[in-house]
């Protein structure tokens, strides 16, 4: 630690006060896949990422570890390299998945103190390791369902990522490919079993010195469309954002929170939300890159602008320009969001990513889904009318 920080600790012991463990950022995401290989490849060609470091498989760690980044955004893929291995059985339970979402921290040993107090299970103890960059320190602890936050102090390290990994060369296809803009997590999204959701609010609460976060969603009561009940928690700067979800009755027989934790077995992570600041720009370079995106109908364009019409809001963006990217907005008269998504990124129907704009609008999207709902229901009218202009004709 540095002397600054030697002096600040020293003043807090003075005081009586113990210094204050929390979150800082978002360090890193591990995905447990079974070809590491490939699924970082996939990553690198579809949405503009940077191989950034290995960490190759030895007899005592028979798992190979493949870093990619872009911009703030850093992920690991993980495979194993025998069969009797913790990540086969993971892989066996859930496919390919989100299992770490990795935080840089402050006072690593106050926040997993605190975490123990709270009850947390405590996967792996304050371990220390080093090389010739430097050292950190890191812990590990369980949340919902097989998940798992890597606690991590890197103050005293400048290696390229982690102790055991070494950087890698750039792959040739982003020299000829178009930069997409990607720059950092903006959110992860978690749905839970059916009856978990406040407890795994509390647990983050309790464990991790966090603490509830309301948005413009929450006014709305959009469970018949959603079918979901929706939380979120936010660390003391307000730059680490989690939101989760669990099943609730609607106007359709299924939830998509039940039907991903059915697809992946447990609890889960459901999506990465990834930040832009030119949306238009980066769906089109994604789409160049043959990522795939979903679509909506066209009549969900329709509604929007009719909705607009009937607002003071000024959007920067031409509705023609959202149509032809496939992007979602949400607004309210103060502001409004920008949100695209991909399909899912592996076999099974669970992990899939977001990208979204933010104009001064700290929702989810929330009324996308009530948008969304009308516009099939408009579409499946059209169709209906235009059958029985049809049957007319042949009267």
């Amino acid at each position: 630690m540095s002397g600054t920080n030697n002096n600040m600790t020293e003043k807090n012991n003075c005081d009586g006060k113990r210094p204050e463990g929390k979150v800082l950022n978002f360090d890193h995401l591990v995905f447990r896949v079974s070809n590491a290989k490939t699924t970082s490849s996939y990553f690198t060609t579809r949405f503009g990422f940077k191989p950034l470091a290995v960490r190759e498989a030895t007899d005592a760690r028979p798992v190979l570890s493949i870093a990619v980044q872009l911009n703030q955004i850093t992920i690991v893929f993980e495979s194993p390299t025998n069969s009797d291995n913790e990540i086969n059985r993971d892989l066996c339970a859930h496919g390919d998945f989100v299992k770490d979402v990795a935080f840089a921290v402050q006072d690593l040993d106050e926040l997993v103190r605190r975490a123990k107090e709270g009850g947390a299970e405590i996967i792996k103890e304050i371990t220390e390791e080093k090389d010739e960059y430097g050292r950190v320190r890191y812990a590990v602890v369980k949340t919902y369902g097989d998940n798992t936050h890597t606690l991590i102090d890197r103050s005293n390290y400048k290696g390229v990522l982690l102790p055991g990994y070494e950087p890698v060369a750039d792959d040739v296809l982003n020299h000829s490919l178009p930069e997409t803009k990607l720059m950092f997590i903006d959110h992860v999204e978690g749905n839970m079993a059916d009856g978990t959701l406040e407890d795994s609010v509390s647990w983050y609460e309790k464990n991790l010195n966090m603490q509830r976060f309301w948005c413009v969603d929450y006014k709305h009561d959009l469970v018949p469309y959603s079918c979901i009940n929706s939380a979120s928690v936010i660390n003391k700067d307000e730059n680490v954002l989690l939101s989760m979800n669990e099943a609730a009755k609607g106007l359709r027989p299924t939830s998509k929170a039940s039907e991903f934790v059915k697809a992946l077995g447990s609890s889960g992570v459901e999506h990465v939300a990834l930040y832009t600041d030119d949306i238009v720009s980066t769906m089109k370079s994604l789409k160049a890159r043959g990522a795939e995106i979903l679509t909506w109908p066209p009549t969900y364009y329709d509604l929007i602008r009719e909705k607009l019409e009937g607002s003071s809001l000024k959007v920067a963006e031409s509705i023609e320009a959202l149509q032809e990217q496939n992007i979602l907005i949400d607004f309210d008269e103060r502001g409004y969001m920008l949100q695209a998504f991909t399909k899912h990124v592996q076999a099974r129907p669970t992990v899939f990513i977001e990208v979204l704009q933010r104009r001064n609008h700290r929702g989810f999207g929330a009324m996308n889904y009530r948008w969304v709902f009308e516009a099939i229901e408009r579409l499946d009218g059209d169709k209906v009318k235009q059958q029985e202009k049809e049957e007319e004709k042949k009267k």
